[in-house]
């Protein structure tokens, strides 16, 4: 049986080098830079810092991890200013 993979449209992946608010079930939760992708499942981010207060403990500026991308949005402040949203939403 072969493993299926879960993949983010081309249009909604993360682009290394940029900023992005990370989102999970559309609750935003911290800014990170993408310090590696290269189009497959995995990315490798840098918090900048918890957008969210609750999670603040968990998601620390320096962090340095891998992320599932297809679990999570990602949302550029230049986007979001275009879409007219707050920080703190995504979607």
């Amino acid at each position: 049986m072969a493993m299926q993979h879960e993949k983010l449209p081309k249009d909604q992946a993360p682009r290394k080098g940029e900023r992005y608010t990370v989102c999970h079930e559309g609750k935003a939760l911290y800014e990170a830079d993408i310090v590696k992708y290269g189009g497959g499942c995995w990315a490798t981010v840098q918090v900048v810092g918890a957008v969210d207060e609750q999670v603040a403990d968990m998601y620390r500026p320096g962090d340095t991890f891998e992320m599932r991308v297809a679990m999570y949005e990602f949302r550029r402040e230049a986007d979001a200013e275009i879409a007219n949203t707050s920080a703190g939403t995504c979607g």
